[in-house]
C-alpha cells in the first residue's frame, strides 16, 4: 500500500493557523455566513439505494399486501444490515440468492413469487437488453429507499497531503441515490505545494468486484452497489488509501458550472456534439450544459474513453482554477446554495472551511498535473450483466506509473 509522509509535528501549527483564521475577518465570514451552505454538501456519509419489489408480468399478485408469508428472493451481493432491517417490516418468507441476476432467473423459474432488486440495477439490465434476452417481464409493485452510512474517513488538514476520489454519476436529480460511476478520477492533493495530480481511470476498466468475491466487472458498475464499493475498488486497483470522496451527477455538474458563471476549458481537438454545438481546438468558454457535453463525449475520438477522461480532467482543472480565485472563494456560499442536493462529499464542514481559509491566506495559482491510464479493449464476461461485454483490460505499467507519481506528489517537500 502507498503510505504518505507523516507530518504530525505540523498538527499544532495547523491548529494555531486555523484558530487565528477563525477570529479573522475571513474566518468569521466562513464560519458564520457559510456554514449552512457547506452543510448541504459536506458530511454526506449517507447514501440512499432504491429497491423495488418485483413480480413477473403475468403474476396474479398485484398488491404488496398479497405477499403475506410468500417466498420473496433477495440477493447476497446487495444484502446489508440496513436492507435486512427494512425488509423485516414486511411479512416475507425471504429466500437468498448469490446475485441479483441469479434471483431474476429464480423468479423466471417461479422458485419465488417476488424479488427484491436495486432499481438502478434493473434499469442497467434493461438498457443492455439483458431483461429482454432472459425473456422476462418484470412488474414493479413497490419501492423502498434504504439509507446506508458510509464508513467515516480520515480527517484532513490544509497542511497534510491527501487523496480524493471523484465519482461522476450518470443520473439527474438528487445525488444521494446510488447509480453507475461514469467518471472515476483520483486527485492527489498537496496543499502546501499547491500541487494537484489528477489520475483518470476509464469507466470500462475490467476490475474485481469486492462484494462478489472478486468477480470481474466494469468499474462503472461498482457505483450501483454504492460509493464505498467504488472507493474500495479504486483502492485495490492502485494499492493506496483514499481519504475522501466527492461525487457529482449531471444536475450538479451543470449547476456548479453555471453558478460559477461558466468556465474556460482547453480542448486538444475540434469536434461537434449533436444538439449542443462545436468545440474548437484551444480555449472554449462553456456554460454548464456545454461543459457537460464536452466532458461526456467519446464517439468523436479514435481513443474514445481515454480522450473523454482527458477532457474531464481539463474541466476539473478549469473548475479548480476558478474556484481557488479570491473572487470565487468569497462567494462560494452562494455557489453552493445553488447546487443543493446535486453533489456531495464526506469531507466535513470544518475541513472545507479550513481549506478555503488556507487558500485565501496563502493565495497563488495551483499546478494541475493530469495523467490517464489505459489498457486493451476486449470482450469479457461481466458479473453484473451475466454475459460478455466490451471492457478494457488495465495496462499494469500505466497503473504502476500512476501509483508512483501519486506517491511523489504526496511526499514532495
Amino acid at each position: 500500500m502507498v503510505t504518505r509522509k507523516k507530518t504530525s509535528y505540523k498538527a499544532i501549527g495547523a491548529l494555531v493557523i486555523s484558530a487565528s483564521l477563525i477570529i479573522s475577518i475571513y474566518g468569521i465570514y466562513f464560519y458564520v455566513n457559510s456554514v449552512k451552505a457547506l452543510e448541504k454538501i459536506a458530511n454526506q456519509t449517507t447514501e440512499v439505494t432504491t429497491y423495488g419489489i418485483y413480480v413477473l408480468g403475468d403474476s396474479k399478485i398485484k398488491n404488496i399486501d398479497d405477499f403475506s408469508n410468500e417466498k420473496i428472493g433477495v440477493a447476497k451481493d446487495i444484502t446489508n444490515e440496513e436492507l435486512s432491517e427494512t425488509l423485516k417490516e414486511y411479512s416475507f418468507d425471504l429466500s437468498s440468492y448469490d446475485s441479483q441476476l441469479d434471483l431474476i432467473e429464480g423468479l423466471k423459474n417461479r422458485e419465488c413469487l417476488g424479488a427484491v432488486l436495486s432499481t438502478s440495477y434493473v434499469s442497467m439490465l434493461e438498457e443492455n437488453d439483458v431483461i429482454k434476452e432472459l425473456g422476462v417481464e418484470l412488474s414493479l409493485l413497490d419501492e423502498v429507499d434504504v439509507s446506508k452510512v458510509v464508513e467515516a474517513p480520515a480527517v484532513i488538514t490544509p497542511e497534510e497531503p491527501f487523496i480524493v476520489y471523484i465519482s461522476g454519476k450518470d443520473t439527474w436529480g438528487h445525488i444521494s441515490v446510488s447509480s453507475r460511476s461514469d467518471v472515476n478520477i483520483l486527485a492527489a492533493v498537496n496543499p502546501e505545494k499547491k500541487h494537484i495530480l489528477l489520475v483518470s481511470t476509464p469507466r470500462d476498466y475490467y476490475v474485481p468486484l469486492s462484494i462478489a468475491d472478486g468477480a470481474m466487472d466494469k468499474l462503472t458498475h461498482t457505483g450501483i452497489y454504492g460509493i464505498d464499493v467504488s472507493k474500495d475498488t479504486m483502492e485495490m486497483l492502485y494499492g493506496l488509501d483514499i481519504d475522501h470522496y466527492f461525487k457529482v451527477n449531471f444536475s450538479g455538474f451543470e449547476g456548479l458550472i453555471d453558478a460559477m458563471g461558466g468556465i474556460t476549458v482547453w480542448s486538444d481537438y475540434d469536434f461537434d456534439v449533436e444538439n449542443i454545438g462545436h468545440f474548437s481546438k484551444g480555449d472554449n468558454q462553456l456554460t454548464g450544459l456545454e461543459a457537460l457535453a464536452f466532458a461526456r463525449e467519446r464517439h468523436s475520438f479514435p481513443r474514445g474513453d481515454i480522450v473523454r477522461g482527458e477532457n474531464q480532467m481539463n474541466v476539473i482543472q478549469s473548475v479548480v482554477q476558478k474556484m481557488t480565485s479570491k473572487s470565487t472563494l468569497m462567494n462560494y456560499a452562494e455557489i453552493l446554495n445553488k447546487c443543493d442536493g446535486t453533489f456531495a462529499t464526506d469531507i466535513s464542514t470544518a475541513e472545507i472551511a479550513n481549506l478555503v481559509s488556507y487558500q485565501l491566506s496563502n493565495p497563488g495559482e495551483w499546478e494541475i498535473e493530469k495523467l490517464s491510464v489505459g489498457g486493451t479493449g476486449s470482450h469479457q464476461h461481466v458479473y453484473s450483466l451475466g454475459k460478455k461485454s466490451y471492457v478494457m483490460k488495465p495496462n499494469e505499467e500505466d497503473i504502476n506509473n500512476a501509483r508512483e507519481r501519486i506517491r511523489e506528489v504526496l511526499e514532495e517537500e
